[in-house]
């Protein structure tokens, strides 16, 4: 698995949203810092990238994502709600875990191995439930990126 570049200061543990673009607009505050760009751009090219189709894939997750300019490196926020957000998913579930990537415009190959990379930890039912399951920012990061 590839070095994911997400820290527990970039988590966070059932805030107060209560639809989708609540999670994205969440996710783009988060991003706003490591980035150095602004929440409201970032919102709007995740929103963007959302009107072409659902970036849930089933299961409970969905991994919204966008290639920018201005971004200079793979920058990852996670959020995850109590309350599921309807989110479009192909299996038709409410989404509880969600995980924003923001690459630089160029990063087409890093973009895709970022995200697949996502999709197969998120893809293990016991990762799945131990995310749902703990409280704690920093054992949320460590789930998310210990080997598996």
């Amino acid at each position: 698995m590839i070095t994911l570049p997400l820290s527990p200061i970039n988590i966070r543990m059932d805030p107060p949203v209560a639809d989708a673009g609540g999670v994205l607009r969440v996710l783009a505050e988060i991003l706003a810092g490591p980035t150095g760009l602004s929440a409201e751009g970032i919102a709007v090219a995740l929103q963007n990238r959302e009107m072409q189709g659902s970036t849930g894939i089933g299961h409970g997750v969905a991994l919204p994502h966008a290639r920018m300019e201005g971004v200079s490196q793979i920058a990852i926020a996670a959020l995850r709600t109590t309350q599921g957000i309807p989110f479009a998913a192909p299996d038709g579930l409410d989404v509880y875990i969600f995980l924003a990537v923001v690459v630089p415009k160029a990063a087409a190959t890093a973009h895709l191995e970022t995200l697949s990379a996502l999709a197969a930890k998120l893809a293990v039912d016991e990762v799945r439930e131990a995310l749902m399951n703990t409280p704690d920012p920093q054992e949320f990061f460590r789930l998310l990126t210990s080997p598996a």
